[in-house]
């Protein structure tokens, strides 16, 4: 009778056990109320209400969906006590946070979720959400045609415009290039530039306030457009170009120069404008064009910018007008395949950057410039000390030449590849580098041994 008893007090602590064991420690946390608001383009403010266990953290998961591959990040909201709270995290999206810029363009697609911990350690995940981010000052709709959709408030006519263009481009574009986008495409625009100024991500007060953006490719697949400037066609156009040449030409290690991008956006406008012509022409007339090889980067100068723009799309003209698109479409695909853009101008054409440019001014009527060679990095570099960089690589400048790296280029003009000349001094400045650091580590070695010597 004992042993049976002992039995089923051992079966029923068992059964106990188990129970404890599958049965939950605490309830998971209930949501409710979870939602969004943009005030303006800066911010974008997520809300929810929990309920049950009180809290000991909770946390909003964000990432920004785009075809150069996600990225994201997490803002920790306040608790309160008790049983009930209603939670709040801000995301920065136009500005500075903890001491870090940060730029989430209107139009990007957000995925977001929330981590909410309970002070007996209980974890529970929101089901993820996606949402379009919009400028929540204005009251937007939409326009789709294929895979791209336009977000507008003020005037259909001018949205039934960019839409058409967008379209239009991207296709020839693609044409153009031989490549497709393979991804939706989705446009902001803003009527009048003020409008949309808070969108738009400063380069600066001089920069800003000198010049009227008519449009930008804010992300691989977001255009902006903020100003019509007189033709939403050709705003639209040019900017959904980017679209193009970002896919046919930007690879992993490797990017197009800005004189070959914004030529090729240009040249997809119906016409290049006359601010662009004009400047371009003066600059022909005075012989006071930009040397190619300064143009890599997109200029910050607001006096230099018309010239810029005329005359990347004046050099892809020519390119296109004497050696085939073809030839043009190579030149895009080498680069994208890890090629620098010397290398595939001189694979494509036999030419590098400065023969091209000396081919474009003898079709303007102007004469060719001498250059020194340009010194190529090799697979296997020796050593060597650091030294500043010729130029800056933003710097396009109508100034005079010489070993600042202006970029304005006419028979006055020094050379800016003085790379010859500096490198001496440097292989020099190397060898006393290397000198004075293996006498120093001789002067180590020899305490060393006289410090391991005496504690013998």
């Amino acid at each position: 009778m004992t042993r049976w008893l002992t039995r089923l007090v051992v079966l029923g602590v068992s059964t106990l056990l188990a129970f404890a064991l599958v049965a939950p420690a605490s309830a998971e946390v209930e949501v409710s109320n979870d939602s969004y608001q943009t005030p303006d383009p800066r911010t974008i403010t997520f809300t929810i209400r929990a309920t049950g266990d009180p809290l000991a953290s909770a946390t909003l998961d964000y990432r920004v969906v785009s075809p150069d591959g996600n990225v994201g990040g997490d803002v920790q909201a306040t608790v309160t006590p008790g049983a009930t709270s209603d939670l709040s995290a801000t995301l920065t999206t136009n500005g500075t946070s903890s001491g870090t810029d940060f730029y989430i363009p209107v139009g990007s697609v957000i995925a977001y979720s929330w981590t909410l911990v309970a002070q007996d350690g209980t974890t529970t995940e929101t089901e993820e959400q996606t949402l379009v981010f919009l400028d929540g000052r204005e009251t937007w709709q939409e326009l789709v045609e294929d895979n791209v959709t336009i977000y507008w408030y003020d005037n259909i006519a001018d949205a039934q415009e960019a839409l058409a263009a967008t379209a239009d481009s991207i296709a020839d574009i693609e044409e153009l290039l031989q490549v497709e986008l393979d991804f939706p495409v989705r446009v902001i625009v803003y009527p009048r530039e003020s409008e949309g100024e808070l969108a738009q991500r400063s380069r600066g007060s001089t920069f800003d306030s000198q010049i009227i953006t008519g449009g930008s490719r804010v992300s691989a697949d977001v255009l902006h457009i903020y100003d019509g400037l007189g033709s939403f066609t050709d705003i639209a156009r040019h900017e959904a170009a980017h679209l193009v040449t970002k896919v046919a030409g930007d690879g992993a290690f490797t990017r197009i120069p800005a004189w070959l991008d914004e030529g090729t956006a240009v040249y997809a406008q119906l016409d290049p404008g006359g601010g662009y012509r004009t400047a371009v022409t003066f600059a022909v007339s005075t012989d006071e064009t930009l040397r190619l090889r300064n143009m890599n980067a997109s200029s910050n100068r607001p006096d230099v910018v018309n010239l810029f723009y005329g005359q990347s799309w004046s050099t892809v003209a020519y390119m296109i007008d004497e050696y085939g698109e073809d030839a043009f479409a190579e030149v895009f695909r080498l680069v994208k395949s890890g090629r620098l853009i010397d290398d595939a101008l001189t694979e494509v054409y036999g030419i590098d950057q400065d023969g091209l440019y000396n081919e474009w001014r003898v079709s303007q009527g102007l004469s060719e410039i001498e250059y020194a060679p340009v010194v190529q990095a090799t697979a296997n570099p020796d050593a060597a000390a650091t030294r500043a960089p010729l130029a800056l690589p933003t710097s396009v400048s109508s100034g005079s030449g010489g070993a600042s790296g202006a970029a304005t280029s006419g028979p006055s003009q020094g050379s800016s590849d003085s790379a010859a000349s500096e490198g001496g001094g440097n292989t020099t400045t190397a060898i006393i580098i290397i000198a004075i650091a293996l006498l120093a580590a001789g002067g180590l070695g020899g305490l060393g041994f006289k410090l391991m010597k005496s504690s013998k």
